[in-house]
């Protein structure tokens, strides 16, 4: 009965080859197929992770923030041309994450387009296959200080920490307003201090000292009020030393959403 069931749909399908005129020596091979299969299964693979870290981002007031290239508008600004030179460096070092690893700096006044800038770099490169993590660090303090008093914070904050560790692309966003606002910089919480310093160990492949990945940061704050915040190491780790790696928003205006 079986071999006259698979006869009965040979010969079917011989009907519809000749109905349908269809060339069969055009037909994929069964190789070929699963190669397909395998390709479009790890790319499925790739996008759920990219989406799981995405997802983990520590956001103010917990309202996911997007902003593009594109939308970067330097007439905003009352100097086009410096904001056109940073618009066009931050897409450089975009370009360059996508196959290296290296930390970068946005540094200026509050509202100059800092985060707007870290997130289009967050967008192209998630776009282009890199895993990424927005960390507002005055958020992360909220949750270092509630964990006192709400337990399943902590189980949260475990969960944050380890995805910090192993994503591609790690953005700390306003990093140092956790340390005070100017003026009245005193050293960061030592819960938080352990955390950061353990994040940024993990980012580190000290056997052929090269970085595990990308820290990406805004701050409002120079180095060395940095510093007065944190160990002077974990600074030093952070913060980018090639110049070629920071972005220096001077003499910018603050305007949102530029």
């Amino acid at each position: 009965m079986k071999a006259f069931s698979e006869l009965a749909k040979s010969k079917a399908i011989q009907r519809i080859i000749q109905a349908k005129q269809i060339d069969v020596s055009q037909l994929p091979k069964k190789e070929d197929i699963d190669r397909q299969f395998i390709k479009m299964a790890m790319s499925k693979l790739a996008q759920n992770k990219i989406r799981g870290f995405y997802k983990a981002s520590v956001w103010s007031g917990n309202m996911p923030l997007k902003f593009t290239f594109k939308n970067w508008d330097v007439t905003k600004q009352p100097n086009s041309d410096k904001a056109k030179a940073l618009g066009n460096q931050a897409y450089l070092l975009a370009k360059q994450l996508k196959d290296h690893d290296f930390n970068v700096a946005l540094a200026g006044d509050r509202g100059v387009g800092k985060t707007s800038l870290a997130l289009a770099m967050m967008d192209y490169l998630m776009k282009a296959g890199r895993t990424a993590m927005f960390v507002s660090t005055a958020e992360l303090l909220r949750m270092v200080n509630d964990k006192y008093t709400d337990n399943s914070i902590k189980a949260q904050l475990e969960k944050i920490g380890a995805e910090m560790k192993r994503v591609d692309i790690l953005i700390l966003d306003d990093f140092g307003t956790e340390g005070g606002m100017t003026g009245s910089i005193k050293p960061v919480h030592k819960d938080l201090q352990d955390l950061m310093y353990q994040v940024s160990n993990a980012r580190v492949d000290f056997e052929h000292n090269k970085a595990r990945g990308a820290t990406i940061i805004t701050t409002n704050n120079s180095k060395p009020q940095l510093k007065k915040m944190y160990e002077s190491k974990f600074i030093d780790r952070v913060y980018p030393k090639d110049p070629n790696h920071q972005l220096l928003f001077d003499n910018m205006k603050g305007v949102r959403e530029v």
